[in-house]
């Protein structure tokens, strides 16, 4: 059966049947495609404020960042569903995860023009005001990307729903997803950093200081404007 963008938005009927009756093939394909598609156009959009290198590996590392997050995530909430006692199977509950990044990715492939807006009203790098731009820009993809993760986690709530027969146990379910993914999807941007470049360095593929530091301190320093 063939499953459709709007279908994996909605998690309509459809999408909940495939996943009662085993056949979460095709709803996994849609949404790995939802996820390689929309993170790349995001990636892509932000990108371009560095310069088109980095537009290039942001666009490559986005969507392989966010399907590093379903691998991991789903490895602890797997466990987390079994304990719960929601009744959801290992398929279920990794198709369940890759669902909410597809549609966090169909958000942020929504919002690109808005950030391409955004980069082209930033001073440039090498111009006055750079790196405030950096700060901002870095700031404002971290929430943008956290808003359209957690609006993709929270639509999962009808099909949990659906799936658990309970109210109570989806909220449960769902949050406790919500915290693992989101501290995973944290870390991973830091070791994959998808993200923008400084514009007083080189354009890096992969984040020399991966090992050394972590999200949390780097976005601290970023907005306090206190990088070295």
């Amino acid at each position: 059966m063939r499953i459709t963008l709007p279908m994996l938005c909605r998690a309509d009927e459809t999408v909940i049947g495939c996943l009662r009756d085993g056949k979460s093939g095709s709803v996994a394909l849609a949404a790995m495609v939802a996820v390689a598609g929309g993170a790349a156009l995001y990636g892509f959009a932000f990108g371009l404020w560095r310069s088109p290198e980095q537009a290039l590996y942001s666009s490559i590392k986005m969507p392989a960042m966010m399907l590093a997050v379903v691998v991991i995530s789903s490895l602890i909430n797997i466990l987390l569903a079994h304990v719960l006692g929601s009744g959801l199977s290992a398929a279920q509950t990794t198709t369940c995860v890759l669902l909410s990044l597809a549609i966090t990715s169909i958000l942020l492939a929504a919002v690109s023009p808005v950030m391409l807006l955004f980069v082209y009203q930033c001073p440039a790098p090498g111009e006055a005001g750079a790196m405030a731009s950096y700060r901002v820009l870095l700031s404002g993809n971290t929430c943008a990307v956290a808003l359209a993760g957690i609006a993709g986690n929270v639509r999962l709530y009808r099909l949990l729903r659906e799936m658990t027969g309970s109210a109570m146990m989806a909220s449960r379910v769902l949050w406790s997803w919500i915290l693992v993914t989101g501290l995973a999807g944290c870390e991973l941007s830091w070791v994959c950093s998808p993200y923008l470049a400084r514009p007083d360095l080189p354009v890096p593929f992969f984040n020399p200081n991966a090992f050394s530091s972590n999200f949390f301190e780097y976005l601290w320093r970023a907005v306090r404007g206190v990088l070295v």
